[in-house]
């Protein structure tokens, strides 16, 4: 078992090192594979989460507006994958330039638990501004790069899990501000 366990990690630190990196809209519904990790079986391959639809709510953004992310997270491996993804704690975030501004706002009190995906499942998850702990607002007109980051576990088995974090990049699109 232990053997297992430091074999799982190196490839984990191996993979991470392959994460493909992709820009998309945020009104894109490309598919996206963000950490694609590989045993040296071909035909296992037990450590790829896989996101879809990365995108805005809204879906267009103006300067001085308020928004929250939102993608689609699907486990294509062989061992379930668990994290938070709810509306009041979700573990999704985004790291944005310096045209979003990104601010720590009042989460709600809320028990949860974790989303556990086995494989072949998918799930909607969401950073919700101004209720999940965090707020996004738009700065400044243009686009705007951002990475947006979900960790996980991999439920290895009932006592075993490892610990891994994905991310990728892609753009927003900040319209001027509105005229009342």
């Amino acid at each position: 078992m232990a053997m297992l366990n430091i074999i799982l990690l190196c490839i984990v630190l191996t993979g991470s090192f392959y994460i493909p990196q992709q820009m998309v809209d945020s009104e894109s519904t490309q598919s996206k594979i963000l950490t694609n990790l590989t045993t040296s079986d071909k035909t296992v391959n037990p450590l790829v989460v896989q996101v879809e639809q990365i995108k805005t709510i809204p879906n267009k953004i103006y300067v001085g507006e308020k928004f929250s992310i939102n993608a689609t997270v699907k486990n294509t491996g062989v061992y379930p994958v668990t994290f938070t993804a709810n509306l009041c704690d979700s573990e999704l975030y985004a790291i944005f330039d310096s045209k979003v501004e990104e601010s720590l706002a009042p989460a709600c009190k809320m028990m949860s638990e974790p989303v556990i995906l086995n494989t072949g499942e998918k799930v909607i998850v969401q950073r919700i501004s101004g209720l999940s702990g965090i707020t996004y607002k738009a700065l400044e007109e243009g686009q705007s790069s951002a990475k947006v980051i979900l960790p996980f576990k991999i439920n290895i088995s009932k006592t075993e899990t490892i610990d891994s974090l994905v991310g990728d990049k892609f753009n927003v699109t900040i319209n001027p501000e509105l005229s009342t």
